[in-house]
């Protein structure tokens, strides 16, 4: 078989690594935080007495809350994701996502992750409109996020196209991101964050 072009090869390899590069610190983000949630709701089961080394959740709680410090810091992911996160990285892939027709009822959650990417985009020109490093800086977790959920919400509806039973997993998640998502918008656009950006004047 003829090899392909190096130029092409090459081509590929670099946005492969451009991938890789956003994907790795937001799947350590996402998945860290997750641990944190889910061990803290578990422990709220038991009570106080789910600190005690009697139960198996103390522990998972110690080894969840650690993975935000060994794998980095939430917020060093956050800084490493931002790059591929303001470039937009994952355009091509989406863009091939929203021309894929999803029939009876995943089509209402395509809409959803359509409406979620409409939201990053007006967000992520409201942040480059500005101009202001400082303020993209304060907002890069807001717009990592909202990215993260376009991604992982076309995962999730991948999986519901060949299960069935997988529909109830994406239509929590599509549903509860598009929310978040919301909120997360309306803080970027609505200046939530300004204050941040007068700490030497509040802080006196």
């Amino acid at each position: 078989a003829e090899g392909k072009p190096f130029n092409e090869q090459d081509a590929r390899f670099k946005e492969a690594s451009r991938i890789a590069s956003l994907l790795t610190p937001l799947a350590k983000y996402l998945l860290s935080e997750s641990a944190n949630q889910i061990c803290y709701d578990a422990l709220q089961i038991h009570g106080g007495a789910g600190y005690m080394k009697e139960f198996n959740i103390e522990r998972l709680a110690r080894d969840a809350r650690i993975t935000n410090i060994y794998e980095g810091t939430s917020q060093l992911q956050i800084v490493a994701a931002t790059g591929g996160t303001i470039n937009d990285v994952l355009a091509g892939y989406f863009n091939e996502k929203e021309e894929h027709v999803y029939k009876g009822i995943l089509e209402k959650l395509a809409d959803y992750l359509t409406e979620i990417r409409q939201l990053f985009l007006e967000s992520l020109k409201y942040v480059l409109d500005k101009q202001d490093k400082y303020f993209q800086d304060v907002a890069a977790r807001e717009l990592v996020e909202i990215y993260s959920f376009i991604y992982t919400g076309y995962l999730l509806l991948d999986e519901a196209e060949i299960e069935s039973r997988k529909f109830f997993i994406a239509n929590r998640y599509i549903i509860s991101a598009l929310a978040k998502a919301r909120r997360h918008a309306d803080a970027i656009k609505n200046e939530q964050f300004s204050d941040l950006l007068h700490t030497d004047e509040i802080l006196i």
